[in-house]
């Protein structure tokens, strides 16, 4: 990748928190996939604990626990100090931040006087911040930052209309080798009867956070639907958030016969995707969707809403359908149309798409884009 493993650049991440989310997650296989090439990695984090804390202690990272109340306190005040001080002490070549809260402060840390380093920025999302404040101050950072990372393309020109002065570049989330391994239809049996889902009929699943943006309302209502057209469908829910309990409250009504389960949190190391036939999501908003680029890696056919950064993924009709977003009777219509018609090469379109995203690809551009950085500075 141009470096020997002895002149591999020291790296710092900075982020915010060890929840799972697909930003969290992308964070993490990132930083699992430096180490392993033998990257040094400090991972500067806001919140201290979290179930991703141990991927990143497990992958040999060094952990800064440093703690922010608000991004105007005294407390991200001394944070950015601190943060400053270590990567001058341990001779971090680059700062990687991996979201908002943490661009922020990134952008502050590379504003302090002292020695200059690069700072990578990430944007990951597309629709509007909780807070306008975030938004312009985010907007600060984008143009502070050496470059901005952006993992769909759609994403690049949304950053120049915000920052004009900021220089975008797209590297795509990855995957692992093991999202391809498929399971024989005997393990996929075994992991559904352990998870209380039939065996008989096709399975709809969707893998994703249970909260507003993601709209499980507008599925379950499309639902409704589907099942009066191909009753031996089950639609698996697999998630956890806010939502959970009047989400069940819905799935309970007598008009769902009992089609919908819920699993609640699956570990991402047990491919989710591999119990399902078909994925759909239905967001109001989304960047860039690694439940979809796993499904299409298991060769699950996806049905989801044209926003964000879906389309730059999912070519409609080609290796998925696209849908508008909060229409109940678009995506029950798609919904029905692949599971009573042929889509086998749909299936095939969807896992030729996913091998772009390979983890070896992707990694080899991200440390292509750091050294550039590094070189520039």
């Amino acid at each position: 990748m141009g470096r020997t493993l002895s002149t591999l650049p020291h790296i710092g991440f900075f982020v915010d928190r060890f929840d799972v989310g697909g930003s969290e997650l992308n964070a993490v296989k990132v930083a699992e996939a430096l180490t392993r090439l033998g990257v040094p990695l400090t991972v500067f984090h806001v919140f201290e604990s979290g179930p991703l804390r141990e991927r990143y202690v497990n992958a040999g990272a060094e952990l800064v626990h440093v703690p922010v109340r608000g991004l105007l306190s005294a407390s991200a005040w001394r944070a950015m100090r601190l943060v400053k001080r270590m990567c001058d002490q341990r001779g971090i070549e680059l700062l990687h931040t991996h979201c908002v809260y943490t661009n922020i402060l990134g952008a502050g840390v590379a504003t302090l006087p002292g020695r200059t380093m690069p700072f990578l920025a990430s944007r990951r999302w597309t629709g509007a911040l909780p807070k306008p404040s975030l938004g312009i101050l985010n907007r600060w950072a984008q143009s502070v930052a050496s470059s901005v990372l952006v993992n769909s393309p759609s994403l690049v020109d949304v950053v120049r209309r915000e920052s004009p002065f900021s220089r975008p570049v797209y590297v795509p989330n990855m995957l692992r080798d093991e999202s391809f391994i498929r399971l024989t239809v005997e393990e996929r049996s075994t992991r559904r009867a352990r998870l209380g889902i039939p065996s008989t009929g096709p399975v709809v699943g969707c893998v994703a956070r249970l909260a507003p943006v993601k709209d499980h309302v507008t599925l379950l209502a499309a639902w409704r639907r589907v099942i009066v057209d191909v009753p031996t469908a089950t639609l698996v829910i697999i998630g956890d958030g806010p939502l959970d309990a009047a989400l069940r409250l819905t799935a309970a009504e007598p008009a769902l016969h009992g089609s919908v389960h819920f699993t609640g949190e699956l570990s991402p190391d047990t491919v989710p995707h591999a119990l399902l036939d078909v994925t759909a999501l239905a967001s109001l908003d989304e960047g860039f969707p690694n439940s979809l680029l796993e499904a299409m890696a298991q060769g699950v056919v996806v049905v989801a809403t044209r926003v964000g950064g879906i389309p730059d993924l999912v070519d409609n009709g080609r290796n998925g359908l696209l849908v508008e977003a909060a229409n109940p009777d678009s995506l029950a219509t798609a919904l029905i149309s692949v599971l009573v018609t042929d889509v086998d090469g749909m299936r095939a379109a969807g896992r030729a798409t996913a091998e772009d995203y390979r983890e070896q690809r992707v990694i080899a551009d991200l440390l292509r884009l750091y050294e550039r950085l590094r070189m520039a500075q």
